[in-house]
C-alpha cells in the first residue's frame, strides 16, 4: 500500500489512497450525497426500514387483538376439551422405547466388562 501526501489546513500528512480521496472530497466541499454509498450504509438503511415495519406490525397486531367482537361474550360458558389422546400416546410409546433401549445398552456394557 502506497501512502500519499494530503495537505490538511496547511499541514502535510500521509494517508492511504481511500483516505486521501475522502479528504479531498471533504476539502472540496463535496457533499456525502455525491459519494457512492457503501454496502454497509445500504444495509443500515434497509435495517431501519425493516425495523420500522416490524414495529408497525407489532403495534397493529396488539391493537387488533385488544378489540373484542361486538355482541359476543368475552368467555364461553364451557371450554372445549383439548385433543391430547393421539399425540400423547405416541409420545409415551416413544419414551418407553427409548428407556428400554437405554436399559439394554447398559446391560450389554456390564456384560462386556464382567
Amino acid at each position: 500500500m502506497e501512502l500519499k501526501e494530503v495537505n490538511i489546513l496547511g499541514t502535510k500528512k500521509l494517508a492511504c489512497q481511500s483516505c486521501q480521496r475522502k479528504t479531498l472530497r471533504i476539502l472540496n466541499n463535496e457533499t456525502t450525497e455525491t459519494m457512492k454509498p457503501t454496502l454497509l450504509h445500504r444495509f443500515q438503511k434497509f435495517g431501519i426500514k425493516i425495523a420500522g415495519l416490524f414495529i408497525l406490525l407489532v403495534i397493529t397486531t396488539i391493537t387488533v387483538k385488544a378489540q373484542s367482537p361486538p355482541g359476543l361474550p368475552a368467555f364461553p360458558d364451557e371450554p372445549s376439551a383439548a385433543p391430547i389422546d393421539g399425540g400423547l400416546s405416541l409420545l409415551a410409546a416413544a419414551g418407553g422405547a427409548y428407556a428400554i433401549k437405554k436399559l439394554r445398552d447398559k446391560k450389554k456394557g456390564e456384560e462386556e466388562i464382567g
